[in-house]
């Protein structure tokens, strides 16, 4: 099965994919093995939320605060060598989505304790519910825009 013709017509149904003529036809370029990395560590971040003691809060701090470099250092290594892939401009926003929804349902698995209110266990659901809920209708208006190509621009005049 050949994959030419599919990867061309995902970046003609989604211009935002082809980031410059220089765009890598290699799949696993090294910004996308970072984000591969990053959707790897996502069971690990839920086993170390697990563990409980200092060593598992800062192991899921650490891999956390991994995920935010690694993320801010793809892109940066993908736009500086020229290294952007159609797969890679895919994948990042899904490892990003999948690390942030994860750790949002993780923290609303144990409320929290306030000493003027006692359990709050809405304090963190409330917010983490309208964090994911912002985050799938971006991706669908995302989607829909890119599904109107020029038609959206009827509209500007």
């Amino acid at each position: 099965m050949d994959s030419e013709p599919l990867l061309q017509q995902q970046l003609d149904h989604h211009p935002s994919l082809a980031y410059s003529n220089h765009s890598s036809s290699k799949i696993l370029t090294l910004p996308t093995v970072l984000t591969l990395g990053r959707v790897a560590a996502v069971p690990l971040l839920i086993f170390t939320f697990s563990v409980d003691s200092w060593w598992g809060r800062t192991a899921t701090t650490s891999i956390f605060m991994a995920a935010a470099i690694t993320d801010w250092l793809d892109g940066y290594i993908a736009r500086r060598m020229r290294l952007c892939s159609a797969f890679g401009a895919l994948l990042d926003p899904v490892a990003d989505k999948l690390m942030v929804a994860a750790t949002l349902v993780l923290l609303c698995s144990r409320p929290l304790n306030i000493a003027v209110f006692g359990q709050v266990p809405w304090l963190l659901n409330v917010p983490s519910i309208a964090i994911i809920g912002r985050e799938i209708t971006m991706s669908a208006v995302r989607e829909w825009a890119a599904s109107q190509n020029g038609k959206l621009l009827a509209f500007d005049t």
